[in-house]
């Protein structure tokens, strides 16, 4: 597959991503959710717009997915693609113009796994951040308590956060450190 951007293997975060949920709730699988029109809308967005679905076929302009359906273990179901490789799986990526596969078909990655230790520490703040709504800078002061969220869960999360800037701070440290040492 070649590398991506100089910085090792392609990234999930790079690609574009449809996940079986939304399909669902559109109405492309499966019964559709009462908002149907707002899901279809978020699956156009992702490149998603299929010209036919029926019986778990969803014909795309370049390709046809399939789909299936598993009964769940206390009721109801759950519905999978099955990529070209034979893989159940629930979420879809495609590159570019690319056909739609699983993440194993296009050897993909997690920018978690590619980067230093330091840097692992830096981006879960920054989810934590993202999480609240916040600014993603470490700078600007801790964002404040969304609508909707509880006092128990905010708390968790500025204790994660603060755990997770005291990991960041140590191991920037350590290497201004080891940095200093090289002279």
């Amino acid at each position: 597959m070649g590398r991506w951007q100089g910085d090792g293997r392609r990234t999930v975060e790079q690609t574009r991503v449809i996940e079986i949920g939304t399909v669902r709730r559109a109405g492309y699988v499966g019964q559709h959710a009462a908002n149907w029109w707002k899901w279809r809308d978020k699956a156009h967005r992702a490149g998603f717009s299929p010209s036919h679905w029926k019986d778990g076929h969803i014909e795309l302009p370049n390709q046809i997915l399939r789909t299936t359906k598993i009964s769940w273990r206390f009721g109801g179901e759950r519905f999978y693609f099955v990529c070209e490789c034979g893989r159940r799986v629930e979420k879809l990526h495609a590159v570019r113009d690319w056909p739609w596969r699983c993440r194993h078909c296009y050897r993909l990655t997690y920018a978690t796994r590619q980067a230093v230790p330091r840097h692992r520490y830096v981006m879960k703040a920054q989810k934590i951040r993202r999480q609240l709504g916040g600014s993603l800078s470490v700078v600007e002061p801790f964002p404040p308590k969304p609508k909707g969220m509880h006092w128990k869960r905010y708390k968790l999360l500025h204790q994660k956060y603060t755990r997770t800037e005291a990991q960041v701070l140590g191991m920037t440290s350590a290497y201004l450190s080891r940095l200093r040492g090289r002279r």
